[in-house]
């Protein structure tokens, strides 16, 4: 009797004792805090050649310390008359860091990649996240952009406000150490 009691009162810590990682993680993240686009956008009331660009503005860990980070920001574009695709590497303001779409499905459905080089051989940080303009769908966990077509013969803009443009966002992107600069 008193051997099933202690054993009811002691299984709920088991759980809680598998939780818990068997060594300590660090989860070194880059944020993206803003987020500015264009895009042409085609149609009747739309413009199809406009000079496209993305451009983040990112915060990210110091090699320098523990608990400090850095900021930078980073840009691509696209020619008038170019559609929109995946990029290589763009270096970023800081030239340790370097920035890419790494692909695209649409103007407003796209994944973007961060690297930081951390040592002279080539070691560094590496992130990528999907940056998505949801607004049918709020929950969407990647619906960080909103993006909107501002009235005839203009491009679309996005921003990083959110699934219905009202809340600022920042997109987390948790990296992984790689011995080299993805491909």
């Amino acid at each position: 009797m008193h051997s099933q009691n202690i054993l009811t009162r002691l299984l709920p810590l088991f759980s809680l004792g598998l939780a818990l990682p068997l060594e300590a993680r660090d989860a070194t993240d880059f944020n993206i805090t803003s987020l500015s686009a264009t895009f042409p956008y085609p149609g009747v009331y739309g413009v199809d050649s406009v000079n496209s660009f993305v451009e983040i503005a990112l915060s990210y860990p110091d090699p320098a310390s523990s608990d400090a980070s850095l900021t930078t920001t980073c840009r691509v574009d696209w020619p008038a008359g170019t559609p929109p695709a995946a990029t290589a590497w763009a270096a970023c303001a800081d030239p340790d860091v370097v920035f890419r779409i790494a692909s695209l499905t649409s103007t407003n459905n796209f994944s973007v990649g961060v690297f930081q080089q951390r040592s002279v051989d080539g070691e560094g940080l590496s992130a990528t996240h999907v940056l998505t303009s949801n607004p049918g769908n709020p929950s969407d966990p990647n619906a960080y952009m909103f993006c909107l077509q501002k009235g005839k013969f203009n491009p679309l803009t996005c921003s990083l406000t959110g699934p219905y443009g009202s809340t600022p966002r920042i997109v987390e992107m948790t990296s992984v150490a790689v011995a080299e600069r993805p491909a």
